[in-house]
């Protein structure tokens, strides 16, 4: 059963979650977001989901695969003036769908934001500018698998991006277990438990997971297009930290 382990974040001191849960309110709560994104909210559980990856107010956060700029538009809100977002996009699904090259950039356009940054990278590649304090890659996970993105060096770049006791949250579309490497390009699924141990092969711990993103009348067995299902998908949401 997948449940919320806040006890992971016994580390973490109150003043921290305290700045953490304005700041997560304050962020969903903007008037200025875009509508297209705030009609997203019912299904995509931000408040839950921000709190549990941790992100506060001064962070230095990479949002990978940023695509319409959802969660870069609430993380950049929740790190503030003197955070810094990193969005960015994959050459890989460029290469694969050309027009989805214009979907940050039109995003951006209506909603600037002068804490982000935004780059197109293989993500078996990455660099930053700066030290992380946290990771967020968001139901992209499956992708890296049928474009043939070398995870390990991927994890592992992540994982030198990171601050000691940086976290890394990913969240994906949940397949069967067991289920084959065709599913992440037919359905766009990716199975959970090849997730974990290609983590903590690259030095992550795994911290724990939440279920604010379950949805169990989804069969995890036809594609997250479908339309009976589409944005109402059964997900994971795994976080992990790098060591101290």
């Amino acid at each position: 059963m997948r449940l919320f382990l806040f006890a992971a974040f016994a580390s973490l001191t109150a003043d921290i979650a305290i700045a953490g849960e304005d700041t997560v309110l304050a962020a969903i709560g903007d008037p200025t977001r875009l509508d297209e994104h705030t009609a997203r909210d019912d299904n995509r559980k931000p408040e839950a989901v921000l709190r549990f990856a941790g992100v506060k107010a001064g962070d230095s956060v990479a949002d990978l695969a940023a695509g319409s700029g959802y969660y870069t538009a609430l993380l950049s809100r929740v790190v503030g003036e003197d955070g810094e977002v990193y969005a960015v996009d994959p050459v890989r699904i460029f290469e694969s769908f050309p027009n989805a090259r214009d979907t940050f950039p039109n995003y951006a356009k209506n909603d600037p934001r002068n804490n982000v940054s935004y780059s197109v990278q293989k993500f078996d590649q990455l660099t930053f500018a700066a030290p992380l304090d946290a990771v967020v890659m968001g139901l992209y996970y499956h992708d890296t698998v049928w474009t043939g993105v070398d995870r390990a060096a991927m994890n592992k770049a992540i994982f030198d991006a990171l601050k000691p006791g940086g976290l890394y949250l990913v969240f994906d579309h949940l397949a069967p277990e067991g289920a084959g490497d065709s599913v992440t390009e037919e359905h766009h699924r990716m199975v959970p438990g090849l997730v974990k141990p290609e983590l903590e092969a690259a030095g992550f711990e795994f911290t724990g997971e939440s279920d604010a993103l379950a949805h169990p009348d989804d069969p995890r067995d036809i594609s997250v297009f479908d339309e009976t299902i589409r944005g109402r998908t059964d997900r994971f949401v795994f976080l992990f930290r790098k060591p101290f």
